[in-house]
């Protein structure tokens, strides 16, 4: 595993941050739901990242939707990683899933092509070799389905 880049946008560190920070939930019965429980864990985690605000407001925009909706998201990335059981995808794997879904499906502000590309960036950090391709694999027609596009910002080609 590579070691984080220091040369990251605001919003690709923000995505760093809440992947770091919703990994530590995988395997959680109940994760935490209460926004100011939420808030509350997350400073804690900043404490130890000299961050920016705006990856800050990102991060935690994104942490509390994923929290907020991670049965339903959880739901549809079972639905679209075929020939996987969703308790044997990797904790690593999960958490960049769960944060690509929730953008794709509830940040209408960010074009879908800029949520693939970021994850899959983020993966070959973090991830294993095969990461990448396995989270474009459920991603990408997850970010063809009518909840995704309803909304969304096109892509600029």
């Amino acid at each position: 595993m590579s070691a984080p880049s220091s040369h990251l946008t605001p919003r690709q560190k923000a995505r760093e941050l809440a992947f770091q920070f919703l990994y530590r939930y995988d395997g959680q019965q109940e994760p935490m739901i209460e926004r100011s429980e939420i808030e509350e864990d997350f400073s804690r985690h900043l404490s130890h990242f000299g961050t920016h605000e705006l990856s800050t407001e990102f991060a935690l925009r994104l942490i509390v939707t994923t929290l907020r909706e991670i049965k339903r998201i959880d739901t549809l990335i079972e639905q679209f990683a075929e020939n996987w059981k969703f308790e044997r995808i990797a904790a690593v794997d999960k958490a960049f899933l769960r944060i690509g879904t929730a953008e794709l499906l509830f940040f209408k502000d960010v074009p879908a092509k800029v949520t693939l590309n970021e994850i899959i960036e983020l993966a070959k950090v973090f991830g294993e070799k095969d990461t990448p391709s396995f989270l474009n694999g459920v991603l990408d027609p997850i970010s063809k389905t009518p909840e995704s596009q309803a909304g969304k910002v096109p892509s600029e080609s």
